[in-house]
């Protein structure tokens, strides 16, 4: 997929204002001109493009009006209050900064001129909350020409982690309003004004909001509208996802949809960061202290995960890294919750998504929907960026094929769900080019560059990072220090005792050197050697560390691939039967038998002078 900005985190937010263009949202002319004049990277220059083109599209709206033009007008004024939201974005890392309350309203302000002009009934509320605040809320209801036979059905449409109820339309209302349905859309604590002038945060018991906010929708909206409570569903987006599936379970609300909502957003957070040292602060072995200072010198090199961190303090209402994850522990689905869902409801995720995984997110949370019976859940996983995923490939990897060095690699990107490129390659010239000696100066393969330009030769050190980087690496690389270092043990293994003992009796096999007597039988007893440690180790084990497959499985079996399909012979395999068990084992095993194909296992091995 084509990419405007270099990094994933501004591409992606380049993303989100492009997507609202078939509901007037965007224009694409106008958000390639104000790409163009952003650096990657620079939230100063993203705020100043997006804020010049919210004045651009706000005075296109104001000379619309002034001639009459009700849709141009409704249009640019819709336009300039998704810009102004946008330019306002990238500087959550500093919440005191002053242009952000200032944006938001401009923002507000611009949505407010543009509804009056839509072919829709729109009207603003303020909806009673704790303590006598109140929240902004805004119904829109289809005018007569679309709406449906009877009391008109309502769609309750909460928001999420970053988004205020301007952005919901594009999302909801738009869509909803020409079927129609009635959309209610809301800023609670932690969104939108409410935490910009309110300074509310957010709290992960989300139905204790809905609950109030549906009391007013029932109180003092319904009737007024004619508005049919016995249809009523909610719909939410990312962490708004989340906040649905937490509304569900009152009564009122008749369905449910959750589009690609976590399913426990500390677990998510804990896939990205390094297992020792989230299961050192978890555990208490690193101090707060530690755990800050660590994250706070990330983030003087890392702007997205500067914003991520510097966001969550501001929604979340507190002043640390650490204080961040301890309320993103309470944000989860887990204990039987979801059991208490009894309306219909529809699970939507993204499958190669690299944050909210269907394997860790949408699936769990399905199938805990214990009390729904077949036909009241459904589950969706779009597969693409046209089909609701917006990853692209992770990285792309160097390598004549077959090397038996990339099969370990390729398999745990494939456990740890990232898409990996393998273009065409011509070994001797493809490694010897300038552009690629440029980036790898050895010129070995395999080589590995990342999405984000990331450049990694050696295939141990290439495995080791993409297993670090998707929601399996504590399975891959061991969730504390002692299976790590277990772990490791095995691939050194592999590395010094196993693999060069199987090249050196597979290159004169496959054609690619002269047999030696000596080296054949040197190589043979160092490989009946090692296989003998490890039938040994197996004989009370069915993985080499703990009881799933880690990166020690995928080395081995990477190791081996090639001597059990010229050299480990059936008489040879005899001898080893817990080594092929647990060979078979792996390569079968459902996350990675696509990397490593059907068994290929030789009956004779071909002998020296045949």
């Amino acid at each position: 997929m084509h990419k405007v900005f270099p990094s994933d985190f501004f591409n992606f937010e380049f993303l989100r204002l492009l997507g609202t263009v078939p509901f007037q949202g965007a224009e694409v002319g106008e958000c390639l001109s104000t790409a163009s004049r952003i650096k990657d990277g620079d939230p100063e220059s993203w705020y100043k493009a997006w804020r010049e083109q919210a004045e651009k599209s706000q005075a296109l709206a104001e000379e619309a009006a002034v001639v009459g033009d009700r849709t141009g007008a409704c249009w640019g004024y819709i336009r300039s209050a998704n810009y102004w939201r946008a330019s306002e974005f990238l500087l959550h890392c500093t919440p005191d900064d002053p242009r952000i309350l200032s944006s938001s309203k401009a923002s507000v302000a611009a949505f407010d001129k543009g509804w009056v002009l839509l072919d829709a009934a729109v009207k603003n509320f303020e909806i009673p909350y704790d303590k006598d605040i109140k929240l902004p809320g805004r119904l829109y209801v289809p005018a007569p020409h679309h709406r449906l036979p009877g009391k008109i059905p309502l769609v309750l449409q909460t928001g999420g982690f970053d988004s205020t109820q301007e952005e919901l339309y594009f999302y909801g209302a738009a869509g909803a309003l020409p079927r129609g349905y009635a959309v209610f859309s809301f800023d609670g604590p932690g969104q939108g004004l409410p935490l910009r002038l309110g300074k509310l945060s957010l709290r992960p018991d989300w139905e204790h909001v809905v609950s109030q906010v549906l009391d007013f929708v029932t109180d003092e909206v319904a009737a007024d509208y004619n508005l049919d409570l016995d249809r009523l569903a909610i719909f939410g987006a990312s962490l708004g996802g989340y906040l649905s599936l937490r509304a569900a379970v009152d009564p009122r609300i008749k369905a449910c949809v959750s589009c690609d909502g976590p399913y426990d957003l500390f677990e998510i957070t804990r896939s990205r960061m390094p297992p020792w040292f989230i299961n050192g602060w978890v555990s208490g072995w690193l101090s707060d202290g530690i755990f800050n200072w660590v994250v706070d010198r990330l983030t003087a090199v890392n702007f997205q995960i500067a914003w991520e961190f510097g966001h969550g303090k501001w929604v979340f209402g507190v002043d640390t890294p650490a204080d961040v994850l301890r309320v993103m522990q309470q944000i989860s689905l887990k204990g039987g919750y979801l059991s208490k869902i009894n309306c219909p409801t529809l699970i939507t995720g993204a499958a190669d998504s690299f944050y909210f995984t269907p394997d860790l997110n949408s699936k769990p949370i399905f199938e805990e929907l214990t009390s729904l019976g077949p036909n009241d859940k459904h589950l969706w996983v779009g597969k693409g960026v046209e089909g609701g995923d917006n990853m692209a490939p992770f990285g792309t990897l160097y390598s004549f094929m077959p090397n038996g060095r990339v099969f370990k690699i390729l398999a745990a990107a494939k456990l740890n769900n990232l898409d990996i490129e393998v273009p065409p390659y011509q070994h001797f010239v493809t490694n010897k080019s300038t552009e690629f000696l440029t980036k790898f100066p050895a010129g070995k393969v395999p080589a590995f560059e990342g999405a984000d330009g990331f450049c990694l030769a050696e295939s141990d050190a290439i495995a080791r990072y993409l297993s670090q980087s998707g929601p399996h690496a504590g399975q891959l690389l061991g969730e504390d220090a002692v299976t790590s270092a277990k772990i490791q043990q095995w691939i050194s293994f592999f590395a010094d005792e196993v693999y060069p003992a199987v090249l050196d009796l597979v290159m004169w096999r496959v054609g690619m050197g002269p047999f030696d007597q000596s080296t054949e039988t040197k190589a043979l007893a160092q490989l009946e050697y090692a296989l003998t440690v490890l039938e040994k180790h197996l004989s009370a084990a069915t993985q080499l560390v703990g009881s799933r497959l880690t990166l020690a499985d995928l080395t081995g079996a990477s190791s081996l691939l090639w001597g059990f399909m010229h050299v480990v012979d059936g008489p040879m395999r005899k001898q080893f039967p817990n080594v092929l068990t647990w060979y078979l084992s792996t390569i079968e095993n459902d996350d990675v038998k696509e990397v490593f194909g059907e068994p290929n296992l030789i009956e004779k091995r071909r002998l020296g002078g045949e």
